[in-house]
């Protein structure tokens, strides 16, 4: 009886992802075709969109799973987009091409960061993480291979026309985007997502169980930290010039963190949620100055003291939906 039970139980839940999987490649068919509809400042801003929603995503990932809340998340952008423009102009490649190198200096980056880094915890973690930023920084605007404080424009792009470039930037944002969604799905639904969910639990009883918390930690350090370095990439690609300020401005940060607190910090659906939410209220509210930024704090106050779980936990409280099937149940009995 138990059996039959749970597989009359765990049949709705098939269906329902089943929905959301056919909802979900409709919308990535309709954005897959985007750029031959529409305009190149919508083109631009969609690039923005996916790129912002990688990085809070990865930001989601180390503070929502791993424990690691890290406020120089602007590092892993700056390495990966000054990566990407100092390859591509000094060798003369083309920058698609380079972009899976980038990411690859991006992941060599995280791996090396971690030895000092994972020295500390709690907020000495936090702060290090920005004062490594800081210390980019500086470098990067002391370098004159790095183009200094003027920084660089991506030579490389200039042989190609406007409607390539927006089209080829704007589809790499998208399989960023859409690759870091897959890829954190991927990762949850694994054997490291499971000694991360429970390290975030108990680190105590996780290390009791035999889980390597220092390599499960140090694994995730690295994957977000690539996808933020693709993300950062691929969106300076956008823009066409690295300057140091801009790249490794803590603005990154506070967009990744804002996004992960308003939709659900611990969540897939969080960092969706978040997103739209954020560049909803940017697009429509932006225009207000300071005013703007006022709201914006005050929304995220809110949202600490009265949804703690963000605004997904909002819908969850209502309907007991896991569309991307990472949440694990006991089994009963």
């Amino acid at each position: 009886m138990n059996s039959l039970a749970l597989m009359e139980e765990a049949r709705p839940r098939k269906a329902g992802r089943a929905a959301v999987g056919v909802v979900l490649l409709a919308v990535l068919g309709a954005l897959a075709v985007a750029p031959w509809f529409t305009s190149f400042a919508t083109q631009r801003l969609l690039v923005e969109i996916f790129t912002v929603f990688a990085m809070a995503l990865a930001w989601n990932l180390l503070a929502g799973y791993g424990g690691l809340v890290v406020v120089g998340h602007q590092m892993f952008v700056g390495v990966g987009a000054y990566a990407l423009f100092a390859l591509s102009n000094r060798l003369g490649i083309n920058p698609w091409i380079m972009l899976p190198l980038a990411t690859a200096a991006t992941a060599l980056f995280a791996l090396l960061s971690a030895l000092p880094m994972f020295r500390l915890s709690g907020a000495h973690f936090a702060v290090g993480t920005w004062v490594l930023a800081e210390m980019l920084r500086i470098l990067t605007l002391n370098n004159e291979w790095l183009g200094a404080g003027g920084g660089m424009p991506l030579e490389a792009l200039a042989s190609f026309d406007r409607w390539t470039r927006n089209a080829g930037v704007y589809w790499s944002a998208l399989v960023t985007g859409v690759g870091a969604l897959v890829i954190a799905r991927l990762m949850l639904r694994g054997r490291l997502g499971l000694a991360l969910m429970s390290v975030r639990d108990s680190e105590a009883a996780a290390a009791a169980s035999g889980v390597s918390i220092q390599r499960a930690k140090l694994a995730l350090w690295v994957i977000a930290g690539s996808i933020t370095g693709l993300a950062g990439a691929v969106a300076y690609m956008n823009t066409l010039q690295v300057t140091p300020d801009a790249t490794f401005s803590l603005n990154w940060s506070a967009a990744a963190i804002f996004i992960a607190v308003l939709g659900g910090i611990g969540t897939l659906e969080g960092p969706i949620l978040g997103t739209i939410l954020y560049f909803v209220l940017r697009e429509s509210f932006a225009t207000y100055g300071s005013w703007y930024f006022i709201g914006l704090g005050s929304l995220a106050i809110a949202t600490m003291v009265f949804a703690p779980g963000g605004a997904w936990s909002l819908v969850t409280r209502r309907w007991a939906i896991d569309p991307f099937g990472v949440r694990r149940d006991m089994p009963r009995r």
